[in-house]
């Protein structure tokens, strides 16, 4: 037996004798202080009895023991109340250990702004955390179908989706109100009184209430055609048809299934895959597929439970969710994201009938999606183990990692840190950097300090090597190449080129595509690799990905700065105050200029404020 993970258990025997019997939480910690693991249970001293029993462990959990230096509980008053706390914990602290959603994307929604400075509520595909005002529906897990209803909610109710700004200076009705997408409330085309009941029916439309718009409509309709409005008569006749045809046109494959999620989980070769069909107001409303990770070694009922107790950590949770494997501990799974949800929730794994019909679906697509993302594995691993070779790297590459800078004569300076592995681009491990020194336009100061921030601390972290890229790569020639052979020196960072791989990555003669080089340390030509060929191709990609990302963060910063104004950083000038002086003075310099008592003058600016703005700009 290891003796280190002889230690490890060790110490979890010496602990285990003072646990409680009941309920909780437990997260495990490697000497480092970072957190491997976090999990429940229903009697804490029996669950990690079980991690000092070596024969019944996997090879993943063996490794994990094999850190565990730290071992921290939480009790709880049920397993239910463990379960949430746990799944709260593992989505926001990202455990080493612990199931992780491959998952990178930023699923879309639908928002409608609140009635706010005059301004009337904008329809808009928003995306990322929930807006804290106005309404929200949502996240959809087809970016299609969130588009296709915008666009449906916008024909039918007529709401405006322009920018606030782009409405304040409108002196006459823009395109959208002569296609019949927009009732014009920006110059007054429609009473605030109207553009408000279109507004609370297009909040029942997307609330799943599309029965009760419809008959709004036809009342109104048939009561404009009374009052012999028939102009406003046609108009309800042509919202009720669109809204009649959406309604139709849903293909409701379960008439069952009115708020559900259809879950699917299957591994193969290696890989797992949960594939999930969700159903709102009956409609279906999309597909997603999820990779989870680091679940290999754990039965399918033990991957569905550790899965849904994450991914709905933060995501809307349906009345009942159907799978093809009951997960395990379903009914005080059931319990806890019914006490999350504020509602039943309801868990099955249905054997006949419509809705096992429609798990069998899932399945087969869950099977399609896992046997192309093996195809593509397969192709990048085989070009991976092309550049291991080429590098002289002992063993297959997992992870590379590859740095740019991107800043215009040093100022608004940052850097991106982009990861590739035999997956492909792993966005969910990028890093962005603001470089911290001063304003500067040599590239490789800056270079030297991103790279020196990035690996100090992954030295300290894993001072193993364990977990560290097989290549490191920066974008650059040979002079980028020399700053990062000596970063490694300058931290002593004694490990061989066989173990983790330096290089740059060049652009090609007249910056061609396919012509890049890439060079090694100790090698002044750059190495042979085939031109078009698949190799150069995916260090075209990882490179452009890593330019694409510093750029974008660049842009983001230099646009923040053209916005910002000297004022901002006067300790007590807030919105209010700023918007003030720059009406009552003109510019920034103006105030600037401003004696004490012309400060005085403005409004919401007082004896002592005026003398602590006058002073913020002379001392």
């Amino acid at each position: 037996m290891n003796q280190q993970m002889t230690d490890g258990i060790h110490f979890l025997k010496k602990k285990v004798k003072h646990l409680p019997t009941g309920p909780g939480v437990y997260r495990m910690y490697n000497e480092a202080g970072d957190l491997l693991y976090v999990g429940k249970a229903l009697n804490l001293k029996n669950r990690v009895t079980n991690y000092t029993q070596e024969a019944g462990l996997t090879r993943r959990i063996r490794q994990m023991v094999y850190h565990t230096t730290k071992l921290e509980i939480v009790e709880t008053n049920s397993e239910t109340e463990a379960l949430l706390l746990e799944a709260n914990l593992i989505k926001e602290l990202q455990p080493r250990y612990n199931i992780r959603l491959k998952d990178d994307s930023s699923y879309p929604g639908i928002a409608l702004s609140p009635y706010k400075d005059g301004l009337p509520p904008r329809l808009r595909i928003h995306r990322g955390k929930k807006p804290k005002e106005g309404w929200y529906f949502g996240p959809y897990p087809a970016a299609s179908h969130v588009r296709e209803l915008a666009d449906m909610v916008e024909r039918i109710f007529q709401l405006r989706t322009c920018t606030d700004g782009f409405y304040k200076n409108r002196k006459r009705p823009c395109i959208k109100y002569d296609i019949k997408r927009c009732s014009g409330p920006c110059v007054g085309k429609v009473t605030d009184e109207a553009y408000k009941a279109q507004v609370k029916e297009a909040v029942m439309f997307l609330d799943g209430r599309s029965a009760d718009v419809q008959k709004n409509i036809t009342q109104n309709m048939l009561k404009a055609a009374e009052a012999e409005n028939f102009e406003l008569a046609a108009r309800e006749r042509d919202r009720l048809a669109v809204l009649a045809k959406m309604t139709t046109s849903q293909n409701i494959v379960a008439s069952g299934l009115r708020d559900a999620d259809i879950m699917a989980v299957l591994q193969h070769g290696g890989e797992t895959v949960v594939q999930i069909f969700s159903y709102r107001n009956s409609h279906h409303i999309g597909n997603m597929r999820l990779f989870p990770d680091r679940v290999d070694d754990m039965p399918l009922p033990e991957v569905l439970a550790s899965f849904m107790s994450v991914y709905y950590a933060d995501k809307p949770i349906p009345s009942e969710i159907v799978s093809n494997v009951l997960p395990e501990g379903a009914e005080v799974l059931s319990e806890a994201l019914s006490e999350q949800r504020g509602r039943k929730v309801t868990i099955t794994s249905p054997k006949r009938g419509q809705k096992a019909e429609i798990v069998d679906q899932a399945l087969k697509n869950a099977m399609a999606e896992l046997t192309r993302k093996q195809a593509e594995s397969k192709k990048q691993k085989a070009v991976m183990a092309e550049f291991a070779e080429l590098l002289g790297i002992d063993g297959s590459i997992q992870r590379i990692e590859c740095f740019d800078v991107s800043n215009i004569q040093g100022r608004q300076a940052v850097a991106s840190m982009v990861v590739a592995g035999e997956e492909g681009m792993l966005k969910n491990q990028y890093r962005k950097f603001a470089v911290k020194t001063k304003d500067s336009p040599d590239d490789y100061h800056m270079m030297r300090e991103i790279l020196t921030r990035r690996y100090k601390r992954l030295l300290k972290e894993d001072p193993t090597f364990e977990n560290w890229p097989q290549v490191v790569m920066v974008d650059g020639g040979k002079g980028h190449l020399n700053v990062l052979i000596q970063v490694f020196k300058d931290l002593d960072i004694d490990v061989p080129q066989s173990k983790v791989a330096l290089c740059a990555i060049a652009k090609g003669e007249f910056r061609d595509k396919g012509l890049e080089r890439i060079f090694v340390p100790g090698n002044p030509e750059p190495l042979p690799v085939e031109y078009n060929s698949p190799l150069i191709f995916m260090l075209q990609r990882i490179r452009d990905e890593s330019h694409r990302t510093a750029i974008g963060y660049h842009r983001q910063k230099r646009a923040k700065a053209l916005t910002h104004s000297v004022l901002e950083d006067i300790p007590g000038v807030g919105a209010k105050r700023k918007k003030a002086l720059l009406h009552h003075f003109g510019s920034a310099a103006g105030v600037k200029k401003a004696s004490v008592k012309d400060l005085m003058n403005v409004d919401g600016v007082s004896e002592a404020m005026a003398q602590e703005i006058y002073n913020f700009f002379r001392l």
